[in-house]
């Protein structure tokens, strides 16, 4: 049994390790059952699906309107969190363009440039397989002070840059960046913009972003028989 010992140990570690995987992809199911059970999004309308700056907007709707907007960012997500809770977030919404903000979190997480664009291909591929009329929009991971204190604003730019190459050789697939909204033009972040933490958004920072997405969800935005109310 003494020869046993390295074994079984080494079977319980990796029980464990996948016990703990498996919970840290489940850390946000009760957030995603409260998204599932709200109220139905529009049928053709627009889809906002990411992590807290997309979840902690919560005067997208009013922002964007009368786009009609549906906002199901949820948690401090990472890309991984997204395709695990997919099939509760994206088919039901019956959306005709879907916007998509996440990264940010798994660039905190230490995860690569290359690890997050194969997680939102692959996002990509399950939201075409499950919407193929639907237009998807990638928003630039925002490169805000937070990100310049942890050392990685090198990575976050790689990760965009990625994204936008993703975007042109994907059709259907485009990609906005609204960091140039929420910098001045020296490339420095413009601080109004953000809460005392430097990485989530104050009103003038979502007011910077919405002047950004809102034009582009508007020229790109095709609506399944649905005429727009005029502002």
């Amino acid at each position: 049994m003494k020869h046993m010992t390295p074994f079984l140990t080494l079977l319980t570690l990796l029980a464990l390790a996948h016990a703990g995987l498996h919970a840290a992809e489940r850390k946000y199911t009760k957030d995603v059952a409260k998204l599932a059970a709200a109220p139905a999004a529009v049928p053709g309308g627009i889809l906002m699906v990411g992590s807290s700056i997309f979840r902690k907007w919560t005067t997208a709707a009013d922002d964007l309107a009368p786009l009609p907007v549906t906002n199901r960012g949820f948690g401090g997500s990472k890309t991984d969190d997204q395709l695990f809770f997919f099939d509760q977030i994206v088919p039901s919404s019956q959306a005709s363009l879907v916007m998509w903000y996440c990264g940010s979190n798994d660039l905190n997480a230490s995860r690569t440039p290359d690890e997050i664009l194969k997680n939102t291909k692959e996002w990509i591929v399950k939201t075409q397989a499950a919407l193929p009329k639907a237009t998807i929009l990638i928003v630039s991971v925002i490169r805000s002070p937070q990100k310049r204190e942890k050392g990685v604003l090198a990575q976050l730019d790689v990760t965009n840059k990625a994204l936008i190459e993703l975007a042109k050789s994907t059709p259907g697939v485009l990609f906005a960046d609204v960091n140039p909204a929420l910098e001045t033009s020296a490339g420095e972040s413009v601080m109004e913009c953000y809460v005392s933490d430097k990485l989530h958004l104050t009103p003038e920072g979502y007011r910077r972003m919405t002047s950004v997405l809102k034009l582009v969800l508007k020229e790109n935005w095709k609506p399944f028989d649905v005429v727009l109310p005029k502002e």
